[in-house]
């Protein structure tokens, strides 16, 4: 009977194994569904609706300047150096034909994805389903604090780091899939 059971295991594995190779982003769970064709391109519209324009605070202040409405907060994760999920919620993203570019304040999702290569998700709610995007950074630019560089305005119009005198992290990165997924996330 342990023989078998053994074997049953070991098939099993096996099997888990084809299948992650074959797919690494949905075979984990069957909660989660890569886009495609039109249901990615309606994706892809409802993502570039909902972004922020990444306003800095002197663009916002301009005579004549117009926020986006529609706009939504998204999580973005990436992987802490002890192994543990890193998870910030940001509003100052925004998607563009396959990319990605976020303003995030230096904290530890910041430096974990502040270099070429690193991955990390985007996570949006559109509509009661999930969409996460999963990310692979391409380009960084950090912008250190100073009191001249805030008093004219050069950060991201909710920047909140200047009492801290925190550095403020563009990141662009590539969107390697988007997925959606209608469970609850966390």
């Amino acid at each position: 009977m342990k023989k078998l059971a053994l074997i049953l295991a070991a098939l099993l594995l096996l099997c888990v194994c084809g299948a992650l190779a074959e797919d690494a982003y949905t075979t984990a769970s069957n909660t989660k569904t890569v886009l495609s064709g039109d249901a990615l391109a309606a994706a892809e519209e409802a993502l570039a609706a909902k972004s922020s324009l990444l306003s800095t605070a002197a663009e916002a202040k301009a005579e004549g300047y117009a926020a986006k409405e529609g706009t939504s907060t998204a999580q973005i994760m990436s992987v802490n150096t002890d192994g543990s999920v890193g998870l910030s919620t940001i509003s100052e993203w925004q998607y563009d034909q396959g990319k990605v570019h976020v303003k995030l304040t230096e904290g530890q999702n910041a430096l974990n994805l502040a270099e070429a290569g690193r991955g990390g998700t985007l996570l949006v709610n559109l509509d009661g389903a999930w969409t996460l995007l999963h990310l692979t950074t391409e380009a960084v630019e950090i912008l250190p604090y100073s009191d001249a560089a805030f008093e004219a305005g050069e950060f991201d119009q909710f920047y909140s780091g200047a009492a801290a005198g925190l550095a403020e992290y563009h990141i662009d990165f590539k969107v390697n899939a988007i997925e959606q997924s209608h469970a609850l996330m966390f």
